[in-house]
């Protein structure tokens, strides 16, 4: 059996904001108004679209917890964002999809980390999972994922590997800074994909290190940057596993 693993935090982005509509009464007044019929159709009709695309028999949906618990390990995780304004009917639709599309969330995660987890659960090998979403986040786990374009095998190594690229460079649209002067460019010469995750991982010490970084402060940057995987969450306690070397 295929299933998808589907990022529920973009498929509601995406279709409430394609019903959202801006109408000009005039005199300098203008609304915004959206159809929750079409919105909920759209849904159904995109879950339909990807099971179709990728010949799947089943699907879970992931969503994000309103707690964070990125935001205990480092309280500016994501404060760039907290302006940012949600569709209309984000709330209504999520809790729709929940209620009617077999839609999850887990204690103090991120949807990220809901796909991390059940695409590294190999508790029902027969099961072949696809994660469905456009975070390069995702890049972190093995296994299959789409994008909307493209489907790609991710290896445990590619993925380890994809995990230190992001714990260097940061990623300022989260809200994790990286090591200062590093981007994504800089971080894929440091760091060599030929040779084991401890020496990169020390190659990473080293370069902050030399701004000044304790090894704490790696760390803190490291379990940010984290995409859970299967043995990275307490399912008893619905606490994740803070990430360590």
């Amino acid at each position: 059996m295929k299933q998808l693993l589907i990022d529920g935090d973009i498929l509601i982005y995406k279709v409430a904001t394609k019903f959202e509509t801006e109408t000009n009464w005039g005199d300098g007044i203008w609304t915004l108004h959206t159809d929750e019929r079409k919105c909920k159709a759209g849904i159904r009709r995109e879950l339909a679209n990807l099971m179709l695309l990728l010949d799947a028999q089943d699907y879970i949906v992931a969503f994000s917890d309103k707690i964070n618990f990125r935001k205990k390990v480092m309280p500016s995780y994501k404060q760039n964002r907290k302006e940012k304004r949600k569709p209309m009917l984000f709330s209504l639709l999520k809790q729709y999809v929940i209620d009617e599309h077999y839609g999850i969330v887990f204690n103090s995660l991120e949807a990220d980390d809901v796909l991390g987890i059940l695409a590294t659960d190999v508790s029902s090998p027969e099961i072949e999972k696809i994660i469905v979403s456009i975070d390069k986040d995702l890049k972190q786990i093995p296994g299959q994922i789409y994008d909307g374009k493209d489907l790609t095998v991710v290896t445990k190594d590619q993925g380890n590997y994809w995990f230190l690229i992001q714990t260097l460079a940061g990623d300022s649209v989260d809200g994790y800074s990286g090591c200062p002067g590093i981007g994504i460019k800089t971080a894929e010469k440091l760091l060599n994909p030929e040779v084991s995750f401890v020496e990169n991982w020390n190659i990473l010490v080293e370069t902050y290190n030399k701004k000044g970084y304790s090894k704490d402060e790696v760390l803190q940057q490291a379990r940010v940057a984290r995409i859970l995987r299967y043995d990275e969450y307490d399912m008893t306690q619905g606490e994740p596993l803070l990430w360590t070397m």
